[in-house]
């Protein structure tokens, strides 16, 4: 998998330069390269087979080249032997030849030496070094005679010299046409009576032979690239016929993912392939069977839940009314049935909470709430909370500040952003350990973002991963003053989410907890956040640990104008930290 980090490119608005845009382009070769398991491996199998193809090329042409060089520069060794013989024999046959019976022999033989249909391009006969010109032929003069001096080289003279062998080099020989083509030179001494020693040179083309390599060479492009053409066609239809199962597995995947638990791969054959929707199919049936049973155990346990709730609503009621004339009268009773009174008052007042907590989950379970949405201020209900919580926090000796920036206005359901904000105040001020807790309500064009910050115990990143699970608690030996259901984060999440909204938790042990509650001003529509979860600064006496952004809202006290109202609404709440 490709894990490089992007390039940075220009900012909207910049004129991107060429080399921006070279990167640019290259980026996108790389992101499609590491998306496509097709491409990578068609183009693999294209690139190894041309690799190795053209291995095979050059190899082949290699060898087919030395072997008709070889052969080429054998028969022409051989023909050049032949003709020394002949000329040695005609040099060697008058008895006292004269010097004009000679020079007529060299010269008919030097012209004699030009074929270019046979690949003879003509001779020289060019005195050795080191002979008297006294008596000596003139050597023979005619245009390849010219052409072949310029071809001879000195190393070639001086192996001709020193050896009766037949000698050769190869050179660039100039065609009739004006061409150049490959071509050798074979050279050996010839003894001329009463001239001395003669080299005879003779140039022969290899231009047939350069043709046919040229031919070869052709062919062997002609074959390389219908081979690549042809190995990309077999890839291709082998990927798809590979790859289908595999898209079609991963498509399945999807919507097994989005709950479509009926879906069924299409099986044909024995191979692996066949075996990999066999596999798949057993799978989903296995996860459809499963899901059924969770459903059907799931709707049994909020039935149950919800019938038990129902049943208990009625005898709980009884004992409330019954424990209520208790409590009132409790001033007179005895001392240990005061107490009793009074337990039984606070544990009858928790378990109606937690009937209605466990209705309201069941409800959310079924599916069965909707939303009433009206037009309010949330600033204003965070008010509200904290002017009926201001005994709860006088008890923990807490004081609460509020900020508020932005048009707070939205449609959402009261009810239940206040419990929300209930329950989050309640776990603040009841885990503050009496340092200051600081609630912001911050809006944009978009959504409403309440945060609820404490500078107390704490939440550690695991316990912030769970805090919104039922009945789950962070300190279950700690003893709360409000009891509480276990319930009422959880209910608080489904009330964000039934907005389209979010419900966060953060902090570090030790320096404090921060809940971040985000509700769109239009329940379900898409917005930005006003706010970024942030853990809380340290906590000091000279400056409460406020959290950055605060600077500028306005500042007031949590508990507003009326902060002698007795805490109002049986809101449930949790322990959350």
């Amino acid at each position: 998998m490709h894990t490089g980090q992007k390039r940075e490119h220009p900012a909207d608005g910049e004129n991107p330069s060429v080399f921006s845009r070279i990167l640019e382009f290259f980026d996108r070769i790389i992101e499609t390269w590491y998306s496509s398991l097709r491409i990578r491996v068609a183009l693999s199998i294209v690139v190894g087979g041309l690799l190795v193809a053209g291995i095979i090329g050059i190899t082949v042409v290699s060898t087919i080249r030395n072997s008709v060089f070889d052969q080429a520069v054998s028969a022409y060794v051989e023909h050049f032997a032949g003709e020394e013989k002949v000329v040695q024999e005609k040099f060697s046959a008058a008895v006292s030849p004269t010097a004009g019976q000679t020079q007529q022999v060299a010269n008919e033989f030097v012209s004699s030496m030009y074929d270019p249909n046979r690949g003879l391009l003509g001779a020289a006969l060019i005195r050795a070094n080191g002979q008297n010109t006294i008596g000596k032929i003139v050597e023979p003069t005619t245009a390849s005679a010219t052409a072949i001096r310029s071809l001879v080289s000195e190393k070639l003279r001086s192996a001709v010299s020193r050896s009766d062998r037949l000698a050769w080099q190869s050179v660039a020989a100039k065609m009739p046409d004006g061409s150049v083509v490959p071509g050798i030179v074979v050279g050996t001494s010839v003894q001329i009576p009463n001239s001395g020693t003669y080299h005879l040179f003779a140039l022969y083309s290899l231009a047939n032979q350069n043709k046919l390599l040229q031919t070869t060479v052709r062919a062997l492009l002609i074959g390389l690239i219908v081979f690549a053409f042809g190995i990309a066609l077999l890839t291709y239809l082998i990927l798809r016929m590979v790859l289908r199962p595999v898209r079609e597995a991963s498509h399945n995947a999807r919507r097994l993912a989005k709950g479509e638990f009926d879906v069924r791969m299409d099986v044909s054959g024995t191979d692996e392939l066949a075996r990999l929707g066999t596999s798949f199919n057993r799978m989903a049936a296995s996860l459809e069977d499963q899901f059924t049973k969770l459903e059907r155990m799931s709707a049994i346990q909020t039935n149950f839940v919800s019938a038990v709730s129902h049943e208990l609503r009625s005898p709980v009621t009884t004992i409330r009314m019954a424990g209520q004339l208790l409590y009132d009268k409790r001033d007179e009773l005895p001392g240990a049935l005061k107490r009793s009174a009074e337990l039984q008052h606070a544990q009858v007042k928790n378990l109606d909470s937690m009937l209605s907590d466990l209705l309201e989950i069941s409800r959310y379970d079924a599916g069965a709430m909707a939303l009433v949405t009206e037009r309010v201020q949330v600033a204003q209900i965070v008010e509200n909370v904290l002017v009926s919580l201001r005994p709860l926090a006088l008890d923990n000796g807490v004081v609460p500040t509020l900020e508020v920036s932005g048009d707070t206005t939205a449609e959402v359901e009261p009810r239940r952003v206040e419990r929300v904000i209930r329950n989050l105040a309640v776990n603040a001020l009841e885990h503050a350990e009496g340092k200051p807790v600081r609630i912001r309500v911050v809006a944009n064009d978009s959504a409403v973002a309440v945060e609820v910050a404490d500078h107390g115990i704490g939440l550690s990143a695991d316990q912030a991963a769970h805090v919104f699970d039922r009945f789950w608690r962070a300190d279950t030996s700690r003893v709360r003053k409000t009891g509480g259901t276990g319930l009422g984060l959880t209910i608080a999440r489904e009330d964000a989410n039934i907005h389209g909204g979010t419900l966060e938790a953060g902090g570090e042990p030790g320096v404090g907890a921060v809940f971040l509650f985000t509700v769109p001003k239009m329940a379900g529509a898409v917005f930005t956040p006003p706010l970024e979860l942030k853990v809380p600064q340290p906590y000091s006496p000279e400056g409460d640990g406020a959290l950055p952004g605060a600077e500028n809202a306005a500042q007031t006290d949590g508990f507003g104008e009326n902060g002698t109202q007795a805490a109002a609404g049986n809101g449930s709440d949790d322990e959350g930290d």
